[in-house]
């Protein structure tokens, strides 16, 4: 007969994480000044951690099941899109407030109710959630990456699909040594070529056209 486990407060071994982070070049504006030259830093080798792996250790550390955490979050995930359908600001205790941000496309002239678009869901994290990061140390890795020039580029990514199908945002990003911001922008160059095309679906994916990086 199987013993139920008598922990009910998820709990973990207490360590210090050491993060691995890059520094990329990156074009700054200072004034009239586009070309600036700054350094930006980000975590280097991010991993993905879903719901499927954070029930796994709450079933490890709990008496709860990973299915018992699941229908928590489908119920919590459904609570909070109601709330900011609403316009409400939802508070994670602990973690942070999520708010809609709004934008129009009408200009400088007033836009009406049918104009106003959610642009984006913002987080602003809760102090505890900081004071709990503020043990975290970093590595930096290398030196500075500068990014890819155009035909620099162009190779870069006939070579990653000559084993890839289709390219994110990030990866892009990787690849090329840009920010995400101006990789995204590039990504939309390339559309606008008509080298890469989005992937149906996939939002955030992008593939080669007929014809392009080797495909």
């Amino acid at each position: 007969m199987k013993t139920k486990k008598s922990k009910n407060v998820h709990t973990r071994t207490t360590y210090t994480p050491v993060v691995t982070c890059k520094l990329n070049s990156r074009q700054l504006l200072c004034g009239k000044d586009t070309n600036t030259q700054g350094v930006a830093i980000s975590v280097a080798y991010p991993q993905r951690v879903d719901i499927e792996r954070m029930a796994i250790d709450i079933n490890d550390a709990t008496t709860a099941t990973d299915t018992d955490v699941k229908l928590v979050w489908d119920a919590l995930r459904q609570e909070i899109t109601e709330a900011l359908s609403h316009g409400h600001r939802v508070q994670l205790d602990g973690l942070g407030t999520l708010t809609m941000e709004l934008s129009s496309h009408t200009g400088p002239t007033a836009p009406t109710g049918k104009d106003v678009r959610i642009s984006a869901i913002r987080f602003r994290p809760d102090k505890h959630l900081l004071d709990r990061l503020a043990d975290v140390k970093f590595r930096v890795e290398g030196k500075v990456r500068q990014p890819l020039a155009a035909p620099e580029l162009a190779d870069a990514l006939y070579e990653y699909f000559e084993t890839h199908d289709d390219i994110s945002t990030r990866e892009f990003a990787r690849i090329s040594h840009y920010a995400m911001s101006t990789s995204y922008r590039k990504i939309r160059e390339y559309i606008a070529l008509g080298e890469l095309e989005p992937v149906p679906r996939a939002s955030g994916y992008y593939r080669p056209t007929p014809g392009n990086f080797g495909k």
